[in-house]
């Protein structure tokens, strides 16, 4: 009797501690339940009605630890003078819940403890004993469960067996929030501790409850498409850097002479311009439009809009090392005038090339 009072004493001591000293993100349970007790047929005790108190520990998600003690004062079942008795039980059970989700938490439980038979005719019995069982618990509110129980009890010294069934109201206490003990998006972070309560399923979190993310850029690894950004680039809620679409026309300037395709020398330097350019950035693309005036026929014109666009293109890909995929040419004849077809100076002006380069840049 000596161990199993050690251990109702010693509940009673944690539940009074526990409450104490818990602080918001510990979870301990008050178990205090009434129960209805088996006994083995060979310690001569008919069933009886059981008091039990519990003190609870959640250790994680899944895992707690419980102490708890139980009292039960059975009659002898062939009603024997003298062989009444009162038992006294203590035990330490580890208790694993399935699930944190619902608003039932069902677990399983096992354990091993003591239990100690005084009979009337000042004889004792005491016995180590192990219980393995299942139960679930029910919040009614923030702090107040149920707490269903069914355990099978087992005495290794003397092969007793018996079992004890129990329904209790528990209290839960050190930690805050609406039912601290569950897990409600199941992210394996109790909701006491998790600061991402909505965690989608199947999603990996850190310590806090929060989806990991590698590269820091606010923007979690399930939902980040460039999961490897440089340290403070700003990003789109994709994870990828803003893109801004910048559209540059670079003139050339390159007027060529009435009927003809070659590049006068004096141009080289706009041709220089936009390759400098090009170079500085690896991700450009440029387009280069070739156009005339309106002399000649359309057909004509067309043609040597598209001639004088190859030939700044092809200059910019041998003369200043461009590659080839980077170009494009493209003739516009007479379709697409800048000045008055009508005098020799706008004429002049019509006779051009431009360069169109697209870029992307960063935000």
């Amino acid at each position: 009797m000596n161990k199993v009072l050690t251990s109702l004493a010693l509940a009673g001591a944690v539940a009074s501690s526990a409450a104490m000293a818990a602080d918001d993100k510990d979870v301990w349970y008050f178990n205090p339940a009434v129960g209805y007790q088996i006994f083995d047929s060979d310690t001569g005790l008919d069933e009886a009605g059981t008091g039990i108190l519990g003190v609870e520990y959640r250790i994680n998600t899944h895992w707690g630890v419980e102490l708890s003690a139980d009292y039960a004062k059975p009659d002898n079942e062939d009603d024997i003078q003298g062989l009444d008795a009162e038992v006294f039980g203590g035990s330490l059970s580890g208790v694993y819940y399935f699930t944190q989700q619902g608003a039932w938490l069902p677990y399983a439980a096992a354990g091993v403890g003591v239990k100690t038979l005084e009979y009337d005719n000042n004889t004792d019995d005491e016995y180590t004993q192990l219980n393995a069982g299942m139960g679930v618990r029910s919040f009614l509110t923030d702090r107040w469960s149920v707490r269903g129980d069914v355990r099978y009890l087992y005495g290794t010294d003397d092969s007793y067996q018996g079992g004890l069934v129990s329904l209790g109201l528990s209290y839960l206490f050190g930690a805050e929030g609406e039912q601290a003990g569950t897990d409600q998006d199941g992210d394996g972070v109790m909701d006491r501790k998790d600061d991402c309560p909505n965690t989608p399923p199947g999603v990996a979190v850190d310590a806090n409850g929060c989806p990991l993310d590698r590269d820091g850029d606010g923007v979690p690894n399930y939902r980040d498409k460039c999961p490897n950004t440089e340290p403070g680039v700003k990003v789109d809620e994709m994870g990828c850097t803003f893109v801004l679409s910048q559209t540059q026309s670079v003139k050339l300037n390159v007027l060529f002479a009435v009927d003809s395709s070659v590049i006068p020398a004096a141009y080289r330097s706009e041709l220089a311009k936009v390759a400098e350019f090009m170079k500085a950035n690896d991700g450009v693309k440029g387009v280069i439009e070739g156009h005339t005036d309106n002399t000649g026929t359309d057909a004509y014109n067309q043609a040597l809009s598209q001639r004088r666009a190859d030939s700044v293109r092809n200059a910019l890909i041998k003369d200043y090392g461009i590659a080839a995929n980077r170009l494009s040419a493209v003739g516009f004849g007479e379709q697409r005038p800048i000045a008055d077809n009508s005098t020799a100076e706008g004429r002049q002006k019509n006779r051009r090339v431009v360069a169109v380069v697209q870029t992307q840049a960063a935000e």
